[in-house]
């Protein structure tokens, strides 16, 4: 991880990668029911977790969805993502530090979050979800974004003291967890433990252990970085690409920022016989809705075709799971 830490604080190399001839460009597409839609991680920086809940699903044929917020709230587990959020909160003025405190750490490292879920297990997200959450309130149910949820949830906790059984105005609902478990959990966690505390109350009965222990390559830009690409996907697994997010805005966008780093699934392959190019099926995290991205880029229900010369200007790594 300090490699790649040192990679996003530095400029690298404008290397030139291996060109593609047709012949080694045959179209892949992994793209299947296990995979299922796109998922939408909404305004939360999730990406490498909705990423590496896709990456397990189909490695392994897991047909329910995994929950990305239990991969990512396992992952804020960590030393890294501790220290990572105590520096990120300190280097923020008093303002945005508050907003923030509402909520879990939100960047990650897809390669890590991997290694915690083989380690400790996943849950389902329909045990423990990953997109909008149930608010239970005069004992109407409704279903709040999730990152919205949170939100009220920490102003809830603020009020801690205060809040009985009968004052607690509503409570958020999920499997294991009813008004009087949610009550306890906010008036004996601090803020920063309720929300992993919500997982591991909603998913310690059905919580899935993964019977091996394959190993998590990652590999850095390079200019052989295309082959490992190609290999991979032919060998039938999904990719984790690191890259700047700019480039699904702005085609023509070049560089990699730190600021604007994003984690997508990369999930095919293919020829573009107009352009002579080769291109690669990114399938990011912000639901099926293409009229967020460049119209010069083709869409389809939030997969979107980069060709290899837009995905390698932007691209800083990747991740695969070798069994």
């Amino acid at each position: 991880m300090k490699k790649l830490l040192l990679l996003l604080l530095f400029p690298t190399l404008a290397l030139a990668f291996e060109s593609f001839e047709e012949k080694d460009c045959t179209n892949i597409d992994l793209r299947n029911s296990t995979l299922g839609r796109v998922r939408d991680q909404g305004a939360i920086s999730w990406c490498y977790a909705f990423t590496a809940a896709d990456m397990l699903a189909y490695t392994y044929e897991i047909k329910s969805p995994i929950s990305a917020a239990d991969i990512a709230l396992n992952y804020n587990e960590t030393s890294l993502a501790r220290v990572m959020r105590w520096f990120k909160l300190r280097l923020q003025n008093a303002h945005k530090r508050e907003e923030n405190e509402k909520i879990p750490f939100e960047t990650g490292f897809n390669k890590i979050a991997l290694q915690q879920t083989i380690k400790d297990g996943y849950c389902p997200e329909s045990v423990f979800p990953s997109e909008r959450w149930i608010k239970v309130q005069n004992g109407i149910e409704t279903s709040v974004p999730m990152i919205n949820a949170m939100r009220e949830i920490s102003d809830l906790h603020i009020t801690r003291s205060l809040l009985t059984e009968e004052s607690l105005p509503f409570f958020y609902k999920f499997k294991n967890i009813d008004k009087v478990t949610f009550l306890n959990i906010l008036k004996n966690k601090k803020m920063m433990d309720v929300f992993s505390q919500l997982r591991l109350q909603a998913c310690h009965n059905d919580r899935v252990t993964i019977a091996n222990e394959p190993s998590i390559k990652m590999v850095f830009r390079n200019k052989n970085i295309f082959k490992t690409i190609s290999e991979q996907l032919s060998l039938g697994r999904v990719i984790g690409v690191d890259y700047d997010s700019r480039i699904l805005v702005n085609h023509r966008n070049e560089g990699r920022k730190i600021s604007e780093l994003h984690t997508s699934s990369l999930v095919g392959r293919r020829w573009n016989s107009l352009n002579q190019t080769c291109e690669f099926l990114i399938r990011n995290s912000h639901g099926t809705n293409c009229n967020s991205y460049d119209p010069k880029l083709e869409c389809h229900e939030g997969h979107i075709w980069l060709s290899s010369e837009e995905l390698y200007s932007s691209m800083i790594s990747l991740v695969f799971i070798q069994e």
